[in-house]
Parts: structure tokens; C-alpha cells; sequence
């Protein structure tokens, strides 16, 4: 019987160490996202360039998340639903920078231009008024002119 007691004591004795050991063991805990916006942002314009839209989604998020105020991760965003045919996500996270950054006008010349897709030609053309009276770019007159041949078109 003794002999019994002391294989019964070993294997609790193992059992508790064993035990313990796993509560030593260290566990990797990460609090924080270490990466910065920009990083983020860099992240998602090359998942973006390798047509992975989903993980390029992500990382634009992740970078709105780290800073609303900056314009680029929208502007991204913007894009890749626009490349997409989501033009109304689109038109929804460039909204949202809007708000976030004000009159901005690369945001401006974007939302005319998914409008303009959309067919909403009066409020397009309004919007890159608008743009182009902050600062006046090729880009945006190429904007303006493509919305005012539309325009012409249905008259």
C-alpha cells in the first residue's frame, strides 16, 4: 500500500509542475497596433497593387483608424471601391472624409467624379466648382470638362 501512496504522490508532484511550468511560460501580449497610419496606408496600396482588394480594404481602415485627419487613406479607400464598381461606398467614405478634413480638393474632384458615374451631374459639376476654386489643377478641369460633356449629352 505504501508503495501505491508514493506513485500517487509522484504523479501529483508532476502534475503540479507541470501545471506551474505552464504558468511560467510567457505569453506575447500586443496592446497597441505598432504601426503608424502611414504604414497602414503604405500596407494597402501594395495588397492593392497585387489586386488583393480585401486585405487592401483593411489596411486603409487601419490607417483611418490611426488618423481621421488625414486625407490619403480616403482618397485610397475611395479608389478601390471605385475600381471595384462600388460607387456608393465610394461616394460614402469620401462623404466621410469631407467631414473629417473639410473642402478639400482632391476629395472634392473625386466624389464629381463617382457622382458624375452615378449620373448625379448638377451636384458633380458643384462639387468640382468647388475644388477647382480652392486650387485650380489640370486635373480637376479634366474633371470639369468630362461632367460638362455629360451634361450636354442628355440636353
Amino acid at each position: 500500500m505504501a508503495e501505491g501512496a508514493g506513485q500517487m504522490n509522484k504523479i501529483f508532484f508532476l502534475t503540479l509542475i507541470l501545471i506551474l511550468a505552464g504558468c511560467a511560460m510567457p505569453r506575447i501580449v500586443i496592446l497597441d497596433d505598432p504601426l503608424t497610419a502611414q504604414q497602414h496606408n503604405d500596407l494597402g496600396v501594395a495588397y492593392e497593387e497585387k489586386g488583393d482588394f480585401g486585405l487592401a480594404e483593411k489596411e486603409y481602415e487601419k490607417a483611418l483608424k490611426k488618423n481621421r485627419e488625414w486625407v490619403i487613406p480616403y482618397l485610397n479607400l475611395g479608389h478601390l471601391y471605385y475600381r471595384q464598381g462600388k460607387l456608393d461606398r465610394a461616394e460614402h467614405i469620401l462623404r466621410e472624409g469631407l467631414r473629417a478634413r473639410g473642402d478639400h480638393p482632391d476629395l472634392l474632384n473625386n466624389l464629381a467624379w463617382v457622382l458624375m458615374e452615378k449620373g448625379r451631374l448638377e451636384h458633380a459639376q458643384y462639387l468640382i466648382d468647388k475644388a477647382i476654386s480652392i486650387e485650380d489643377r489640370e486635373e480637376y478641369r479634366d474633371t470639369r470638362r468630362e461632367i460638362l460633356e455629360r451634361i450636354n449629352k442628355k440636353k
